[in-house]
């Protein structure tokens, strides 16, 4: 069963959205070189509010202008409510193939619409707007986070081997990407390229990589009738240098000035 990609409008979160906090960083794609940039990040909870602030980054991005529901680069936006930006991402209950579409995501009946935003990417056809999670580190050091494989149709055509859950992936870097040079490639035991770790988490990957080669598994596998940037979830876990906070640097600074909440 193939999945309608085409927008549809959820209602508006109910208090159990609350139950699921975290913070997502908002990316653009250009539409003509499709180079992937941070722009903003979005917050979500304790309770139900919702915030997003733009990177301090974003106005130097090539091509990008602000959100026409963000005008102002240096905002705080807040709302008990989800953002109709992101909230159009989140497929209605409603919707007769809804059911599946949480399947293929890997997540339970009563998902809430922040979960399928941050599981699905938010990515829409033809659209130029993704978001993604921002790892959490417990106070152990050990992090832990699960993302959708991206370029699957670009290195295998779309057709995935056979894998399983709980198998084993490795990294290969690839330097001499032309589009990014610290690409790294996800690919199986026996040496087959599967697709890519997304952009936005490389940084992070880098920080496990320096401490210890991090856990790289299957989630979750759908078959071609899933749209190709969904077909392969995989869990990356591992241990952060001392005193590592994901996505803390100078890059991820956001209007205004004052200190960012929680992740």
């Amino acid at each position: 069963m193939s999945v309608d990609p085409r927008p549809v409008l959820a209602p508006a979160p109910s208090i159990a959205a609350g139950r699921s906090p975290g913070a997502l960083i908002v990316a653009w794609q250009h539409p003509d070189v499709r180079l992937i940039s941070p722009v903003g990040r979005l917050d979500h909870g304790p309770g139900t509010e919702y915030r997003f602030r733009y990177l301090r980054s974003a106005p130097e991005v090539a091509g990008f202008h602000p959100f026409l529901t963000f005008p102002d680069w240096e905002r705080d936006y807040r709302s008990e409510r989800l953002f109709p930006l992101f909230s159009q991402r989140v497929m209605s209950p409603r919707r007769a193939d809804f059911a599946e579409f949480l399947r293929q995501l890997h997540l339970d009946s009563d998902a809430t619409p922040w979960e399928q935003l941050a599981r699905s990417e938010g990515r829409r056809t033809g659209d130029t707007v993704q978001v993604f999670p921002m790892p959490t580190v417990d106070d152990e050091g050990l992090s832990r986070c699960t993302f959708l494989v991206h370029g699957i149709r670009h290195v295998t055509g779309g057709a995935l081997p056979p894998l399983t859950a709980g198998e084993v992936l490795w990294t290969r870097p690839e330097p001499g990407n032309p589009r990014n040079p610290r690409a790294q490639l996800v690919r199986t035991g026996d040496g087959l390229d599967l697709g890519y770790i997304p952009d936005m988490l490389l940084e992070h990957v880098e920080a496990l990589q320096r401490r210890a080669d991090p856990s790289l598994v299957v989630e979750h596998v759908n078959g071609p009738e899933a749209p190709s940037h969904l077909r392969l979830l995989v869990r990356l876990e591992g241990r952060t240098p001392p005193g590592y906070r994901p996505m803390s640097g100078p890059r991820w600074a956001t209007f205004p000035e004052s200190a960012q909440p929680a992740s």
